[in-house]
């Protein structure tokens, strides 16, 4: 089977709102425009599945998952997947432009939830047979579906500042589902839970003293497990983890304030203000005096 690639601008206008969702309800062919469904493909937005109804079986780079009511997954960007068989089903597809939503993803990665169910599930996934997937209870379901109807509300009515509300639902939604994962007592998912720490804490307690024996010890993992497994999901080592988190406050910080840049280096983790600078020059191709005339 050829794998197609979705086209954008079947659900992302060109100038437009940088979230979209789509239904499926039943099993009829092509209900939205732009819908692979049932055709193996790929594109390069990230895309949340939310299973209210029915079941199926869904082919992700080349493995298939039987999926029913409840479960809810992320499909990354750049991964193949396709519906190769539908009973009854019903769902909602929540698309996300993860460049546009940066900043707002950045600041979710403070939740361990949110790092284990949208960046180390999916790592894992073939590896746990699709066991640490998120799978909530229909009483969880329903604010789910509340905020679901919302966004589509106004997606039909496009009112101005739709696209604000869009953020604001999705946000949202995040948030519920990062909590519901957290809930999960597999062990799976409680083994994916303290890799999400590592990076929440890291994020959260950026000024303080770090080694990778410490990293380690939260994520409950030997370091030549742990860097091999952090690298593939974040592109870093724990420890350049960590740097680029601090090197993003100090910029922030001189962009805000008038500090000093010897105050903001200590503020930021940084002892040796001339070894900050160094690797703020590094990271941003200017001195941190520069960053901030710019």
């Amino acid at each position: 089977m050829q794998t197609i690639v979705a086209n954008r601008e079947d659900f992302f206008p060109i100038g437009g709102c940088p979230i979209a969702l789509r239904t499926i309800q039943g099993d009829a062919r092509v209900q939205h425009r732009g819908d692979l469904t049932d055709l193996r493909h790929t594109h390069d937005f990230a895309e949340l599945i939310i299973i209210t109804n029915g079941g199926g079986l869904h082919w992700i780079n080349g493995v298939t998952y039987p999926v029913s009511a409840g479960d809810i997954f992320l499909i990354q960007g750049n991964t193949e997947h396709y519906f190769q068989e539908r009973h009854d089903l019903g769902m909602y597809n929540i698309m996300f432009d993860d460049f546009y939503l940066k900043g707002h993803l950045q600041s979710l990665r403070s939740l361990p939830g949110f790092n284990a169910f949208f960046l180390f599930e999916p790592t894992y996934r073939r590896r746990h047979k699709f066991k640490s997937r998120l799978h909530v209870s229909p009483d969880s379901m329903l604010p789910l579906k509340n905020l679901l109807h919302l966004m589509t509300s106004e997606i039909r009515n496009a009112n101005p500042g739709y696209d604000l509300v869009l953020l604001a639902k999705v946000l949202e939604i995040f948030v519920l589902l990062s909590r519901e994962y957290s809930k999960i007592r597999d062990p799976r998912v409680r083994s994916l839970y303290r890799l999400g720490e590592v990076i929440s804490r890291l994020e959260n307690g950026f000024r303080e003293t770090w080694t990778i024996q410490k990293i380690s010890k939260i994520a409950a993992m030997a370091p030549s497990t742990l860097l091999p497994v952090f690298k593939r999901v974040t592109g870093y080592s724990p420890i350049d983890y960590l740097l680029h988190v601090r090197l993003s406050k100090a910029a922030e910080i001189l962009l805000k304030t008038d500090r000093s840049i010897s105050d903001i280096a200590s503020e930021c983790g940084f002892p040796d203000s001339n070894y900050f600078s160094r690797q703020f020059r590094k990271h941003y191709n200017c001195s941190p005096r520069e960053y901030r005339q710019v």
